[in-house]
């Protein structure tokens, strides 16, 4: 079992320290884990620097800072709506994220009032569509997302923003082939569940035990493991997912295995942060790829899905004609969601130039792999 990401939230990162000791504690963290048996194969630094006014030269200079340091992930926070310099920030963040290589941003939609902010919604569909025209073949957007009622302190990215009284660290867990172990032979879903809870309790306690020796070690406070099982490469939820579905992803009974997973995920004994729930980026995951290239599901599925998962629509190729008008409408539906179930979710989208729904993404990542695009 993989950790996909060991994320340090500092309150500065313009402060060389600050930046300084996340970068070094990272390092200690992924020797450690490393030595006590679990390949770390990221770590990352999150921030929040929308709070005060910025401009894209200073941002720029941090990126400089961090990748000095050998920092590769750095976020810079979420943009809330209704804040003195949100306009001015929305202005420039398509910017950001053209100019830089390691920097990840986002926009929140949702007001405090538990409202959608319509101004946010139709200027993060705008950024979309500029990162998508201006970086290749859209591939900026993997470092772009909106967000809809996202707690601070999630090591994920691009979700994390931090939000605390000192520096502090989460875990993210790739998983997705403790679901396969679990599911597979199980001969029923209840079943499955019981020894996929039991076989995460067991795995979490020990990167729980390792992660609090370096909190104590290091005077860093540890928010916990964001359980949401990251597919990757040959990992993939929706094989996964198919060891208990009559058919495959997408066929009738996907919502309920969907829905038994991020409940046994929320039930753990374990302290939980982030998301914790059902993630299902169709291009990050082999399967999903697949299954969306066969039309086994589509955008509604996935919102219906959504319902019972934990993130929302993430990494979703569409075509690269689409409209802020049609952009709008799909960041809206999600956000409504949102609101109407007090859940956090989030959408990644990915416009991708020069081709239509049906055609196949060419994107040359070890991030991401390849389907067909979507239809909306």
């Amino acid at each position: 079992m993989k950790i996909r990401t060991i994320t340090t939230g500092i309150p500065y990162p313009f402060s060389p320290f600050q930046l300084q000791r996340a970068a070094r504690f990272n390092n200690a963290c992924q020797s450690y884990f490393d030595a006590n048996g679990f390949e770390v194969q990221t770590t990352r630094v999150s921030s929040q620097i929308w709070d005060e006014a910025r401009v894209i030269d200073t941002i720029l200079v941090l990126e400089s800072e961090a990748k000095e340091l050998g920092i590769e992930f750095l976020n810079l926070g979420t943009i809330f709506p209704e804040k003195h310099y949100t306009k001015s920030h929305l202005a420039i963040v398509a910017d950001v994220i053209v100019q830089s290589e390691i920097l990840f941003a986002t926009t929140t939609l949702t007001t405090q009032s538990g409202q959608i902010s319509k101004d946010a919604t139709k200027s993060t569909a705008e950024i979309i569509q500029q990162i998508a025209h201006q970086t290749d073949v859209g591939y900026g957007n993997l470092r772009f997302a909106a967000l809809m009622n996202c707690p601070p302190n999630t090591p994920f990215f691009p979700a994390a923003f931090w939000n605390d009284t000192r520096t502090n660290f989460g875990i993210g867990w790739q998983a997705s082939d403790l679901i396969q172990d679990a599911f597979t032979n199980s001969p029923d879903l209840d079943t499955a569940l019981q020894k996929l809870k039991n076989i995460m309790e067991e795995e979490g306690q020990r990167i729980v035990t390792l992660a609090e020796t370096m909190a104590k070690e290091w005077g860093i406070k540890f928010v916990g493991i964001d359980v949401s099982p990251a597919p990757m490469g040959d990992e993939s939820i929706a094989y996964a997912m198919e060891q208990q579905l009559p058919g495959c992803f997408g066929d009738s009974g996907t919502l309920t295995v969907a829905a038994g997973i991020t409940r046994t995920l929320r039930s753990l004994s374990l302290p939980l942060c982030g998301y914790s729930g059902l993630m299902l980026p169709v291009l990050e995951d082999v399967g999903l790829g697949k299954r969306s290239e066969e039309c086994y599901f589509n955008l509604d599925s996935l919102l219906l899905y959504s319902s019972v998962c934990g993130t929302g629509l993430d990494t979703i190729p569409i075509p690269g004609d689409a409209t802020t008008t049609q952009i709008t409408a799909i960041l809206t539906d999600v956000a409504t969601l949102s609101i109407q179930l007090n859940k956090p979710l989030s959408v990644r989208l990915f416009p991708v130039p020069g081709l239509k729904a049906g055609d196949i993404t060419q994107f040359e990542s070890p991030y991401l792999t390849n389907t067909a695009v979507m239809q909306i």
